[in-house]
């Protein structure tokens, strides 16, 4: 046992079984009643995944591109040896 609970991949699961389309606070509670998890670990803020947004500014999959012309010296002196 890892400590890990993914309620994503839970849901999906109950989901694709039942067709119903459950909250992840609905599925930690299921849990919690059928002794699939422990009153502490339903009471972990962290079980519930909340994104990514205190992590990263933005939702957007970009990266900046930066020079480095300034990091690389423009005489070659020692390119013969």
């Amino acid at each position: 046992y890892t400590g890990l609970i993914n309620l994503i991949y839970i849901r999906a699961a109950i989901r694709e079984r039942t067709g119903r389309e459950l909250t992840l606070e609905a599925v930690r509670d299921y849990l919690l009643q059928e002794k699939l998890i422990t009153p502490a670990e339903a009471a972990d803020e962290n079980l519930i995944f909340r994104g990514y947004d205190e992590f990263f500014e933005t939702d957007e999959a970009s990266t900046r591109i930066e020079s480095i012309e300034y990091l690389i010296e423009k005489e070659a002196s020692d390119e013969d040896e």
